[in-house]
């Protein structure tokens, strides 16, 4: 999986256009940190339940 690279959501956008910036902003973060993962450590925990 390869990902484009991330840039910052407009801060002066109509609410809607700020809001999905923002969630796709979030959204390729989350995709460069699991990058690389295998499908084990995906699906494993990142803290032991309590």
């Amino acid at each position: 999986m390869t990902t484009e690279e991330r840039s910052a959501p407009e801060t002066d956008a109509a609410e809607r256009q700020m809001l999905e910036g923002w969630r796709d902003y979030h959204r390729a973060t989350l995709a460069m940190k699991c990058e690389g993962l295998t499908d084990t450590r995906l699906r494993e925990a990142s803290v032991p339940p309590s």
